[in-house]
């Protein structure tokens, strides 16, 4: 009898209230009934605890990795992820020490009388472009600003020795032309910055182009809160390192001070991830949300000695006799990136927002930021 009570009142409760259960029975149950009970009890309850309830929206970011399957939604995410790439051509012309020439010179425009080589060079950057706004007409991608700006003029210097101190121009370079182009959206030609902010590192580019609608899918998420990530905030990023398109996950650091909610990721990016978005779930599958983009990956700059690139050599162990030339090579520190918080990017935007919205470009259906949750 007191087997079939326990029964009843256990597939009449949550999971969750097993505990609670256990200790009122055991507090009723006969001392001879209490490893009958107790088997019946876990006989009942084990397949249920081995699903689990759903978690409980508590409205904060999720802490862990989902306890759902949202590759769904994260495969309709990396749909709206472009490459980018930025190709600037530059005129340089070159001087020999001896000539002397200096900014005076560049006022002036004497120079190219001096220089003794004039070349013709093309500069490109790539990373990571997300569509945040399509029309039938129209596109709005987001990404980092300096993937898509480049200098209007470069110069370099000779070294000043105890002849002549004086810092002398050794090239002057400058921009010919810049394009702008996304992957997979080539058949619309190169695209504009409609708006950049260089220190901020944040940019957003548009192009009218026709049958937008069957080609490309928005970004199908909400503006999030940087704010309200935490200590251990478990984040995706979407990107381009190294030109391919991948997904990966890191976990939240708060800064110390963050304003503007920053945080940094200890994900393993690569070149090609800045620009890249950023997304959070809320807890109990609530949303997820963006709630920044890649700024940079850090890393150090080495300068080393190497042989000639047509050198080649089959045996390691044999001493190199060949031509020696100097290079550089990028050391990237994996799991240090800096991030750009989604509030710095909705500042942006309404800085931008009148030139946006009359070149016909209004963003405010993405850009509006939820209301924080009280507390």
């Amino acid at each position: 009898m007191v087997k079939t009570q326990v029964i009843r009142v256990v597939s009449a409760v949550k999971p969750e209230k097993y505990m609670t259960i256990k200790r009122y029975y055991l507090n009723r149950l006969p001392a001879r009934t209490y490893l009958p009970a107790l088997l019946m009890l876990a006989g009942c309850i084990a397949g249920k605890v081995a699903v689990g309830p759903a978690p409980a929206a508590t409205g904060q970011y999720d802490s862990k990795y989902p306890s759902v399957n949202c590759s769904r939604e994260l495969e309709q995410i990396s749909r709206s992820v472009k490459k980018v790439y930025c190709i600037s051509s530059y005129t340089t012309w070159q001087f020999r020490r001896e000539s002397a020439i200096t900014g005076y010179h560049l006022l002036q425009g004497s120079f190219k009388k001096a220089a003794w080589g004039i070349i013709s060079t093309n500069e490109t950057a790539f990373g990571t472009a997300t569509a945040i706004g399509v029309s039938e007409t129209r596109i709005a991608l987001l990404t980092c600003a300096h993937i898509v700006t480049t200098p209007d003029t470069l110069i370099s210097y000779f070294e000043p020795d105890e002849e002549n101190p004086v810092t002398c121009i050794r090239s002057f370079s400058v921009k010919e032309k810049q394009e702008i182009w996304v992957s997979e959206l080539s058949a619309c030609g190169p695209f504009k910055v409609l708006a950049a902010d260089l220190p901020g590192d944040i940019a957003i580019l548009g192009k009218n182009c026709e049958g937008l609608v069957d080609t490309l899918s928005p970004f199908p998420c909400r503006a999030g809160r940087a704010k309200d990530l935490a200590w251990g905030s478990f984040v995706y990023i979407f990107g381009y390192p190294l030109g391919t398109r991948m997904i990966t996950s890191g976990i939240v650091s708060p800064a110390p001070k963050r304003p503007m909610g920053e945080f940094s990721v200890d994900a393993l990016l690569n070149k090609g991830c800045s620009g890249g978005i950023i997304v959070a779930m809320r807890s109990g599958m609530a949303g997820i949300e963006l709630v920044g983009i890649v700024k940079n990956v850090t890393s150090d700059r080495e300068e080393i000695l190497r042989p000639a690139p047509e050198a080649k050599q089959n045996a390691d162990w044999l001493p190199y006799k060949g031509e020696i030339y100097a290079g550089i090579v990028d050391n990237i520190q994996y799991g240090l990136n800096s991030m750009v918080p989604v509030e710095s990017i909705l500042a942006f935007y309404l800085k931008n927002r009148p030139e946006l919205v009359s070149s016909g470009y209004c963003l405010d259906s993405f850009f509006i930021p939820p209301k924080p949750k009280n507390k």
